[in-house]
C-alpha cells in the first residue's frame, strides 16, 4: 500500500458522513429524491452497458467510493464485487440493499488495504472531482497498483460544462447567496473535467490511456463516461 503523503481528510469523511445520512430539511430530501433517480435510472443503464462491454463474467471488481451502492445491483452477481467507501454510513446503506453479499472495506482510495494487481477493474461514478490534481495523481497510482496489467478502469466524472453541474452551481447561489440558508447539497467538487484532452492528459501522466469516451443524452449530459486502461509500454519506458 502506498502510505506516503496520505492526506488527513476528517473533515472530508464527515462531510460524506453527513452526506449520507437520513436527509435532513425539505431541500435536502428533494435532492435525495432526484439523486436516486439518477442513481436508478440513468446511472445505473450506462454503467450496466459498459460493464458488459468491458468486462467478462466473474471479473474480480473494486467499487471505489461505493456509497450506497444501488447502481451496481444488477451485475453483483455475475462478478466478485468489492465496495470500498471511507463513509460508514455510506456503508450501512450499502449493506442494507446488497445483503452483505459483497466484500465490504472501510478505508481510503489513497492507500486501499488490498494487494498488487488483484482486481481486473475499478469503477467509480462521481468521486475523482471531490479531490485535487495532486491528490487525483496520487489516487490514480494506487489504482494502478492494485490493477492487474490488463486491468480497465470505469470513470464517471462531471465535466464543468454538464448539466448537473450547472443546476447544482444555480441552487446553490439561490440558496446560500440570495436567501442566505447556508445549505451544502453534497461535497466541494473541487476538480472538474473541462473537455476529453483535459481528461487525456490527467490519466496519461499516471500511465492510463483512454479506451473509451462518451457525453451526451444517455445521462442528460451529466457525466463524462470514461474507460482507460493501464499503460503498460508507458510503464516499461
Amino acid at each position: 500500500m502506498n502510505n506516503s503523503k496520505i492526506p488527513i481528510r476528517k473533515k472530508e469523511i464527515k462531510d460524506w458522513d453527513e452526506y449520507w445520512d437520513k436527509p435532513k430539511g425539505i431541500t435536502n430530501k428533494l435532492y435525495g429524491i432526484i439523486a436516486n433517480f439518477y442513481r436508478n435510472k440513468l446511472i445505473k443503464p450506462n454503467l450496466n452497458k459498459i460493464i458488459k462491454k468491458h468486462f467478462q463474467k466473474k471479473s474480480t471488481l473494486l467499487h471505489a467510493g461505493c456509497g450506497s451502492g444501488k447502481v451496481d445491483k444488477d451485475f453483483t452477481l455475475n462478478h466478485s464485487v468489492f465496495a470500498l467507501d471511507m463513509s460508514s454510513n455510506a456503508l450501512k446503506v450499502y449493506r442494507s440493499i446488497h445483503n452483505a453479499q459483497e466484500e465490504i472495506i472501510q478505508g481510503t482510495i489513497f492507500s486501499i488495504p488490498i494487494k498488487n494487481s488483484s482486481f481486473d477493474g475499478i469503477y467509480h461514478l462521481g468521486v475523482m472531482e471531490h479531490f485535487s490534481l495532486n491528490e487525483i495523481k496520487q489516487i490514480l497510482s494506487e489504482f494502478q497498483r492494485i490493477l492487474k496489467n490488463d486491468g480497465k478502469m470505469i470513470v464517471f466524472w462531471p465535466p464543468k460544462f454538464g448539466l448537473s453541474v450547472i443546476v447544482l452551481n444555480l441552487i446553490h447561489l439561490i440558496l446560500n447567496k440570495i436567501l442566505r440558508l447556508n445549505i451544502k447539497l453534497h461535497p466541494d467538487e473541487i476538480t472538474l473535467i473541462k473537455s476529453k484532452k483535459h481528461a487525456q492528459n490527467i490519466f496519461s501522466q499516471s500511465n492510463f490511456k483512454i479506451i473509451d469516451y462518451s457525453f451526451g443524452i444517455s445521462d442528460f449530459f451529466t457525466y463524462c463516461m470514461i474507460v482507460v486502461q493501464k499503460d503498460i509500454q508507458e510503464e516499461i519506458k
